[in-house]
């Protein structure tokens, strides 16, 4: 059996990454045309991660891989893919 040991709790904390090593992970993907600029939030919270999904819809509109190909961004695997680098430079500055 494969344990998912993302938001476990650890034995310093409180399991909601209390230690201050959060960072943001960022990429250019040429095989991903659509939206090649990616960041990747790393030891963020379970809350910060949902205050990022709304801010994201709240400031870059809906979106979803197939039923909205020309939206500005989609999210999958712990990753937030953009199509413009300003889009993501905005994200960077807002989260970091």
């Amino acid at each position: 059996m494969i344990k998912k040991r993302v938001f476990a709790k650890d034995k310093w904390g409180d399991g909601d990454w209390a230690i201050n090593d959060k960072s943001l992970q960022t990429g250019y993907a040429e095989h991903q045309p659509k939206w090649p600029y990616w960041v990747g939030p790393r030891h963020y919270s379970e809350a910060a991660w949902l205050d990022m999904n709304v801010w994201m819809i709240d400031t870059f509109g809906n979106s979803n891989w197939g039923t909205l190909p020309s939206s500005r961004w989609v999210g999958s695997t712990g990753k937030y893919w953009f199509r413009d680098e300003s889009d993501r430079t905005f994200f960077i500055l807002r989260w970091s």
